[in-house]
Order: structure tokens, then sequence, then C-alpha cells
């Protein structure tokens, strides 16, 4: 009646659906002020369970508990109890910290005069700060967030002492900014992950997308709507994004995609080469038409490589319809898609050899592609950096060199013997150095044996990858779908072989089946994103718990099994580093 009563002042015809949409809206939008009062209280919070918590009370009884405590008021019963708990969690810790910073800053003010116009002209600080489901271990993969977090976050970086950038000071610099460059980890790969939700954006949690820094370039994997705004908030410069790469063709991978296109254009140099951009068959098409249908005149130079001939491997859902497929075949133009674009076909395994490309000291990087099982057609990537020379012995080679020093310098015009140890470095294992006194560096005993590179597999959504297993194997970092959760103590049920029914029919994967492929391709980290919008990431301890369902399943230490949140840093440090996949010292 009332959505028929405001429809009618509106002029609007009532039709059976806007009635019920009209219906639905007024029920939702219902002032927190109407809410039933509730007098429980933390201490009771803390004393009960979340599970207990949903037994016990109704949905409006904890809706009202979360407004009168200023937390958000939307989700499932088990969203709301956990929010309250990790609400319930906080104050004594809060306090403590609190006490502690107001006790530091009172002793700095009676020390130090206080210069108001010194404040004023101070420059905001840019920071990474810890995040993720996982406590930081020494030698584990450690979160960082590239900017944003929670309040009590904030309030932490705030009180940390701020460094210029790398990986070793207290505080770590975002950098990145309109230089786009290291976000402060001090590694020269990382991922960024931009966006960790599924479906569609939300306050929370963005959709799909992640970008992977080699040195100064970004490549991005999947391109969300809202992405634009993500890279912002990681201080991902756009100009510097060289490659894209889409897994499959549903929206929540690829709606941001034209307009990210305007955004790069606007700081790309004219003259830089055009962008690569890989996706499956469809996606020429897809791009042509958005932007001739928005009379896009912004863009960069770029060409489309299409993967063709995926196979729809989901058996219990009808293939999708064929899509247009568009020729490579364009006109050279100042701006906008240029020739050259691939037609790629699978090799006999079924993987794509899709490009191999100089990067730093290893000297170059391959991306190939593999299916997974998903409702249409869907592939993953694997980045892989080729061998590398071994890491000279200085401990073998400094004392030789120090011996000779006023001979190196007499002779050969070195003044400082250090400058000899890039020679060493470059020596085969069969070539040799000899120095003024006859003392012959090998370079077999000089320099260790090879080093393998890194490789990051960053899977499309699925509930099947095997298919993957072939190029992902042995990779030091696997990103992998985590859709949805069993979580029996945040009130699930019905149990877990269900849920993984249900979330195989629509092709997605639980924490456990992540973890089930990361065991199998014998994964050293597990990246989970992806999330259903019922995963908060503030939610802590919901996420801890998923991480934990992951870790178990994939025998990995916990610290190495990441829940993804949106603007989260990882380093990629070499596989023969003993530095963990982190700073120094966590901020």
């Amino acid at each position: 009646m009332l959505a028929a009563a405001v429809a009618g002042a509106l002029g609007w015809s009532t039709p059976l659906a806007t009635t019920r949409q009209l219906a639905c809206c007024s029920r939702s939008a219902r002032p927190i002020a109407a809410l039933p009062e509730t007098s429980l209280h933390d201490s009771s919070l803390r004393g009960a369970g979340a599970a207990e918590l949903v037994r016990r009370l109704s949905r409006e009884e904890l809706r009202a508990a979360c407004a009168s405590r200023s937390l958000r008021v939307s989700g499932t019963k088990a969203e709301l109890a956990a929010r309250l708990q990790e609400y319930a969690a906080k104050p004594a810790a809060a306090a403590a910290s609190a006490a502690a910073s107001g006790s530091a800053a009172a002793s700095s003010s009676a020390t130090q005069p206080h210069d108001s116009s010194a404040a004023a002209a101070a420059p905001p600080r840019r920071r990474t700060l810890q995040g993720g489901a996982a406590a930081p271990s020494s030698h584990g993969l450690a979160p960082l967030t590239a900017s944003g977090g929670s309040r009590e976050a904030q309030a932490a970086a705030d009180a940390a002492p701020v460094s210029g950038g790398g990986g070793g000071g207290g505080g770590v610099d975002a950098g990145g900014g309109a230089g786009g460059g290291n976000t402060g980890t001090g590694a020269d790969m990382e991922v960024v992950v931009l966006g960790s939700g599924a479906c569609n954006p939300s306050p929370t949690r963005s959709a799909s997308s992640l970008a992977l820094r080699l040195l100064n370039s970004y490549w991005l994997f999947d391109v969300g709507e809202g992405t634009q705004v993500q890279l912002q908030r990681c201080f991902v410069a756009p100009g510097r994004i060289d490659r894209i790469f889409v897994t499959h063709a549903h929206g929540d991978h690829c709606f941001g995609l034209p307009g990210l296109l305007c955004l790069i254009a606007r700081g790309r140099d004219r003259d830089a080469p055009p962008m690569d951009i890989y996706g499956p068959a469809g996606l020429r098409a897809f791009l042509r038409v958005t932007l001739r249908f928005s009379g896009t005149k912004m863009l960069p130079r770029f060409v489309v490589h299409e993967l063709h001939d995926i196979p729809n491997l989901h058996s219990s859902r009808p293939p999708p319809p064929p899509l247009a497929v568009a020729p490579g075949d364009v006109r050279s133009s100042d701006a906008g898609e240029q020739p050259g674009g691939l037609d790629l076909r699978p090799r006999p395994d079924g993987c794509w050899e899709l490009l191999t490309t100089a990067f730093g000291e290893s000297g170059s990087v391959t991306v190939r592609a593999a299916p997974v099982r998903h409702t249409v057609p869907t592939v993953g990537y694997v980045v892989e950096e080729a061998s590398k020379r071994g890491r000279l012995k200085p401990e073998l080679v400094l004392p030789l060199l120090q011996r000779n020093k006023q001979a190196l310098a007499d002779e050969w015009g070195v003044r400082d013997p250090r400058s000899v140890l890039k020679k060493v470095a470059a020596l085969g294992a069969e070539e040799e150095l000899v120095l003024p006194d006859g003392a012959v560096i090998r370079g077999s005993d000089a320099v260790g044996g090879t080093r393998r590179g890194r490789k990051i597999a960053v899977l499309g959504d699925c509930c099947d990858a095997s298919p993957c297993s072939g190029i992902a194997a042995g990779c030091d970092l696997l990103v992998h779908e985590a859709t949805n959760a069993y979580l029996p103590q945040y009130g699930d049920s019905g149990g877990l072989a269900r849920l993984q029914r249900e979330t195989a029919a629509h092709g997605h994967s639980t924490p456990q089946m992540a973890g089930a492929v990361a065991r199998r391709f014998g994964a050293r980290a597990l990246l989970l994103t992806h999330f259903s919008q019922r995963y908060p990431p503030d939610a802590v301890g919901m996420m801890r718990a998923i991480a934990a369902a992951a870790a178990a399943e994939a025998e990995l230490p916990p610290e190495q099994v990441v829940a993804a949140r949106d603007t989260l840093v990882l380093p990629i440090w070499q596989p023969d580093r003993t530095k963990a996949m982190r700073p120094a010292s966590p901020p």
C-alpha cells in the first residue's frame, strides 16, 4: 500500500514488479532510529561466541546492537555477529594504545616548541600498512596495504616513523604517486590487489583486478568496475600500465577496461609503444563497439591479442553463444587500437604461449596461459622469470682483492678493490681472473650455481584448475579465488561438502578447494581473492578463519596463506633469498 501511494504521488504507473521494488526499498531504507532497543553490552559480547549470538538474538536485535556502536547494519546474522565480536575485542587494545600515544605526545610537547606553520607546510605522508588475514612472520608473506585500511591500522601508522622507501625502514612509504614506482617493499616484483570482491564492487571490496609490478612496469590481470579508483588508492600510475590480461568475459572482470583505457591515455606518453591487451576471443569486438558507441577519443595506442579455442570445461552448463570475432588488422592511427593483434591458438598440450620480454638481471619473463573450469571459457595466466646466474660469493673473493689492494692500484689503476667484484661476477664457469700476486679466481668457485626464476600463477574464476598444473607447478605465489566459505562458527549450516557442490555448480571455489590446488601445484604461497561480498575485510576473525581453512588443506604454514583485501601489497622475493616476503621490520 505504501509503495503504491508513493508511486501515485510521483505520477508513476504501478505494475506489480514496481510496487514490490518500492516496498523492498522502503523496508531496506528504514531509519536506524526505528530499530529495537538493545541492552547488549561489550562484556556480554566478549563472553559469547559468534554462533551463540546468532542463536540467541534475532537479526533486528543484532542490527540494533551494531547501530548503537556506529557499525554497519547491513548483512546476514553471521556477518552482524562477527562485526560485533570484532568491535568488542578492540576497546582494551585501543585504550592502551591511546594512553601510550597521549603520554608520548605530552612528553614531546614539553620538550619541543610547537611550530604551527611548519606543521601546516608538511606534506601528507604516504605509506603502506599491514593488513590481510595472516599474522606477520619473519619467514612468510606479510601483507601490506598501499593505503586505506581500518581506523586502528591508520592510527598505528600515524604513530610509526616514516621511511623514504625501500624495505628496511620502520614505516614503509607507499611511493608511486604520479611516478608509480615501488610501493615501498624494496622488491623489484610485487603484487598489488586492486579489487578482491566477487560479482560487483562494494564500498569494502572492489571488483576483480590485480596488478603485478615488474620494476617500473605494471601488468594488470582483469579489470573489474572501479579499477580506475583503485589505481589511485594504491598509487599505481596508470601511464605505466604496459600489459593487461583478461581471464574471461564476465563483467566483474572486464567492465572496467574501456574506462581504464581513457585514464591511461591521460598519463601515457604518446610516443610510448602500444599497450598489449590479452583476452578471450571476442575482446576486440567488445572494445571496438564500446569505444565507438561512447565516441571515446582520449585513448592510448593499444593492440589486442585474442586467445582462441578456449574450451568450455563446465559440463553442467550449456556452452555460451559464440562471440563475435573481429579481425586483428586495423589501420594505424595516433590513438586507439593499432595493427598487429594476434590470434593465438593453443599448443598441442592445450596451453598458449603469449609472450617473452626482457626483465632485469634474469634477461626475460615469459607468460603462458591454460584453461580452467568455469561457466564460460576462462584461462589462468602464469608469469615465469628465466633462470639467472648464480650469486657472487664476496666472502671468498674480497680477502684476495684486499691482499692485492696496492698492486691493483699500481698496476691496474683500481683505487677501490671492490670495484673488481663486477668483473668477477661476470666470469663464466670455466673462466678465471689472475690477480697481480698470481692468485687465481675461478668463475666456478667465485659464483654460485644457476638460480631459478620466480613464478606467479594468476588464475581466473574456477572450480577446477587442474589444466594449469603443467605450467603452474612449483609456483612461488598462486593467486586463487575463494568465493564462498563454510564457517559454522559464524552460523553456517549444511556441511562443507554441500557448500562445495553448490559453489562448484556456479564455477567457483571455496578456501579448501583453493588450498587443494596449491598443494597439488606445489605452491610456496597462496593468495586468496574474489570473495563474496558476504565476507567484509574488516571482519578480521572471519578472514583469518578463511585463510586458516585454506592453509590446512594446502599443507602450508599459516603465514604463507593470505586472504586478500583491496590495496594489499605482497613483495615477491627471489626464491634463493632468505629475506622474508615482507619489509625487514613491520610499520
